[in-house]
C-alpha cells in the first residue's frame, strides 16, 4: 500500500506547506525591508579637522573673491571654498573663474530664490 498515490492527502499537504512557506518568506521580506529603511539615525559629532595648508589657501582664495566682490555672505563657507580650490588643483585664478561661473549660473537659473518663491506660494 503506497501513500504517495492520487488518493493520498500527502501531495495536498505538501502544496499547503509550500504555500505557507512562501507566505512566511514574503511576510519576512517586508519586515526586513522596513527595518532597513528605518528613520532612526545614529547621532554623533563630526570633528572638523583643517589642514594648515588648506586654511592658508582658502584664506587667500577668500581674500581674492572679496577684492572682486564675488563672495556673497551666504556662500562664504570654508568647505565650499576648499571644494572649488581642490577642483582646480589650488590654482586661485582658475578657482576664481569657476566660482564666478557658479555665481552667474545661480543668478541665471534663480537657484538662490527657489526657497523664497516656494514660501510665498504657500
Amino acid at each position: 500500500m503506497s501513500l504517495a498515490g492520487p488518493e493520498s492527502p500527502r501531495p495536498a499537504l505538501e502544496k499547503i506547506d509550500r504555500v505557507e512557506s512562501f507566505k512566511k518568506k514574503l511576510r519576512n521580506s517586508f519586515t526586513r525591508r522596513n527595518r532597513r529603511s528605518s528613520s532612526k539615525v545614529m547621532s554623533g559629532e563630526i570633528e572638523d579637522v583643517r589642514n594648515a595648508d588648506d586654511l592658508k589657501a582658502v584664506d587667500e582664495f577668500r581674500q581674492a573673491l572679496v577684492l572682486e566682490e564675488l563672495l556673497p555672505e551666504k556662500h562664504d563657507d570654508y568647505h565650499m571654498l576648499l571644494r572649488f580650490l581642490r577642483a582646480r588643483k589650488f590654482d586661485i585664478e582658475k578657482s576664481k573663474q569657476m566660482w564666478s561661473d557658479m555665481l552667474k549660473w545661480r543668478k541665471e537659473f534663480g537657484a538662490d530664490t527657489i526657497i523664497e518663491v516656494s514660501i510665498h506660494k504657500c
